[in-house]
């Protein structure tokens, strides 16, 4: 009965092994050549969405990109008129007011100017030049600027009163 058992299996997987070889691989089924034109014409559609999209975002960068330079170089020119104001050549204050940076501002160890005497800060801007950490130079003095303002501001404020 062992012998038996082991022909049946025998031939079980003989059979499944030549019915597999005789049996063709299935297909696919044939698709509707209306569906798949649609399908292909809407791919090309969302391809040509996302590329109006990236082409849009390129231009409102570039667009971006040309205003914030127009105003940096508003601000480098104030900054070198400032500098020229404190005495600085006009080429010594060209080169300091073109190092300014904004994107790079939180990369610098800030000093601040709060509680400060204007002698301390003129003090902590020629230290500044004379290391020719420019940024930090421009950074105190636009700091200097915005403390005057507030002041200004603050007494005007009073005044009114």
């Amino acid at each position: 009965m062992n012998r038996f058992g082991l022909f049946i299996a025998v031939l079980a997987l003989a059979s499944a092994a030549a019915y597999a070889q005789q049996s063709e691989p299935p297909q696919r089924p044939q698709q509707d050549p209306t569906y798949e034109m649609m399908r292909r014409q809407a791919q090309m559609s969302d391809r040509q969405d996302r590329e109006r999209q990236n082409d849009l975002a390129r231009g409102n960068y570039k667009q971006w990109t040309k205003e914030s330079m127009a105003q940096l170089s508003k601000l480098r020119a104030h900054l070198a008129e400032a500098w020229q104001s404190m005495g600085m050549s006009p080429q010594g204050a060209r080169l300091v007011a073109d190092a300014y940076d904004p994107r790079l501002i939180t990369e610098i160890h800030r000093s601040s100017v709060r509680g400060k005497s204007n002698q301390e800060i003129a003090q902590m801007m020629q230290d500044a030049l004379k290391d020719k950490q420019y940024l930090k130079a421009d950074q105190l003095l636009l700091d200097f600027q915005q403390r005057q303002l507030e002041l200004n501001a603050a007494k005007t404020g009073e005044d009114t009163d």
